[in-house]
């Protein structure tokens, strides 16, 4: 297990690659991600999301 940063989310430039944390997961250089991240009609394609509850 190893642990990396980005800079950002990830936004898909013009030629369709991603930037940031969604590209990571689109190259398969990360498995998972763990953020705050905005759920994106672009990024759905891209990645799974799973969602984290915490108690009240």
């Amino acid at each position: 297990l190893s642990f990396t940063s980005t800079n950002t989310w990830g936004y898909r430039d013009k030629n369709g690659s991603w930037s940031g944390m969604t590209g990571a997961l689109d190259r398969r250089e990360a498995d998972f991600g763990g953020t705050t991240i905005f759920i994106t009609k672009e990024r759905v394609g891209v990645i799974e999301y799973i969602h984290l509850t915490t108690p009240n």
